[in-house]
């Protein structure tokens, strides 16, 4: 099979600067670059997401597909396969610290929590 092609790195390259797409801004890049409309064209779609996939797998990345938890919208972005030392270090914070930041944040968010209440929360 040969390798990929400038349409193919135009789209690898419009998820690397702008970050995941949605599914219908994807779907527009895709058939920007095709000029194939990606709803009329899914075998074509199909196919040139698995060609992007097989040269991605030698830099041990992906083009994937995921739904996001929050709104159910469908999101296109290009993910690390590994997962190794230096990919973790995207982050300093443990797993518990995220999650009592994001739960001060819903707080917040909720008028439940204020500054004087924050003030005098100790460990």
């Amino acid at each position: 099979m040969a390798g990929l092609n400038w349409k193919h790195h135009t789209l690898i390259q419009a998820l690397m600067a702008r970050g995941p797409l949605t599914e219908a801004d994807f779907r527009n890049v895709f058939a920007s670059v095709t000029g194939r409309n990606s709803a009329s064209c899914q075998q074509d779609f199909n196919d040139c997401l698995l060609r992007i996939n097989k040269e991605l797998s030698y830099v041990q990345m992906e083009l994937r597909c995921c739904k996001n938890q929050n709104n159910g919208q469908v999101c296109y972005g290009l993910v690390n396969n590994v997962s190794d030392e230096q990919s973790k270090l995207g982050t300093k914070y443990s797993v518990p610290q995220i999650a009592l930041f994001k739960g001060i944040v819903s707080l917040i968010k909720n008028s439940y929590l204020f500054g004087s209440t924050m003030l005098s929360l100790q460990d």
